[in-house]
C-alpha cells in the first residue's frame, strides 16, 4: 500500500519524514536491515543472515506497494533510512485476515526521540482504516522498552513463548506475544 508522506517533529526537534518503502530503496534497505539486527539482539536475525540481493529485495518491496492490506513504513531523517514498520495480514484466508502481524525497528542512535511512538500510531490507524480488528507481535522477554511502547498503545500480552530465541552465545530469550484487539 501506498502511505501519503508526513513529517513529524522529534523529541530533538529535528523533522522526521514518514513515507511508504519503495523498490527504489532496495538498496538503502538492505543496508538498514544490516545495521539494525547488528546493533542488538532484539531483532529476529544476525547481520551475517541479510543475504538479500538488491534484485531479490526490489521485488520484496514492490509486493508491499502492490498490496493493498499491507504497509512497510519507513522513517527518515535527512534522507537516511532510521527507522521502519510493518503490518501484514496473518494470511489472507477469510478466517484469518482480520489479524496483522506487526514488526518495527528502529537504529539504536535514535531511540528515545518518539520515532516508534510515530511509527506504531500511523501503522495502527492504516490497521483501523484497512478492517484489521487485531494486531498481533512477538517481543523478546527482556526488551522491556518495547513492550512498554507496545502497552502505552493498548497490547497486552496474552502468552510467552519459552526459549524462542537461541543467541550465538548459547542462552535463550522467552516471547512474549502481546496482542491488540481495534
Amino acid at each position: 500500500m501506498i502511505y501519503t508522506e508526513k513529517e513529524f517533529s522529534l523529541k530533538d526537534n529535528r523533522l522526521c519524514t514518514l513515507r511508504s518503502a519503495a523498490a527504489s530503496d532496495a538498496a538503502a534497505m538492505i543496508e538498514f536491515l544490516r545495521i539494525s539486527n547488528e546493533e542488538t539482539y532484539f531483532m529476529l536475525r544476525y547481520p551475517e543472515e541479510i543475504m538479500l540481493t538488491e534484485n531479490e529485495e526490489t521485488t520484496i518491496l514492490k509486493k508491499w506497494e502492490e498490496q493493498q492490506n499491507k504497509l512497510l513504513l519507513l522513517a527518515l531523517i535527512s534522507g537516511e533510512i532510521v527507522g521502519s514498520c510493518g503490518l501484514a495480514p496473518v494470511a489472507d484466508n477469510l478466517k484469518t485476515k482480520h489479524r496483522g502481524q506487526f514488526g518495527i525497528s528502529v537504529k539504536q542512535n535514535y531511540w528515545g526521540l518518539g520515532i516508534g511512538s510515530v511509527l506504531v500510531q500511523e501503522i495502527l490507524s492504516f490497521a483501523k482504516n484497512n478492517r484489521i480488528e487485531q494486531v498481533e507481535l512477538g517481543v523478546y522477554s527482556d526488551n522491556l522498552r518495547a513492550q512498554k511502547l507496545y502497552e502505552r498503545f493498548g497490547f497486552t500480552a496474552w502468552g510467552r513463548l519459552p526459549n524462542a530465541y537461541k543467541l550465538k552465545d548459547g542462552s535463550y530469550r522467552d516471547e512474549i506475544n502481546m496482542v491488540l484487539h481495534l
